[in-house]
């Protein structure tokens, strides 16, 4: 996984051996500071959210 920063936000994109295979999610910055305000990890939220979609098949990994 590797986080990138981006305008508001930060991308949160799958990666094998150092490539990128597909953008998992998106973390508004809004959306991280309330998560924080909550006293929760915005990022791990979306890895976690992640890691279900990739579970189900429903975020598509590329031809690897």
């Amino acid at each position: 996984m590797l986080v990138e920063p981006v305008d508001e936000a930060w991308e949160l994109w799958l990666c094998e051996h150092g490539r990128r295979l597909t953008l998992g999610g998106t973390v508004p910055i809004d959306d991280a500071v309330a998560a924080w305000r909550e006293g929760k990890d915005p990022v791990l939220l979306m890895v976690e959210r992640i890691r279900a979609r990739v579970a189900s098949g429903e975020l598509d990994l590329g031809d690897g």
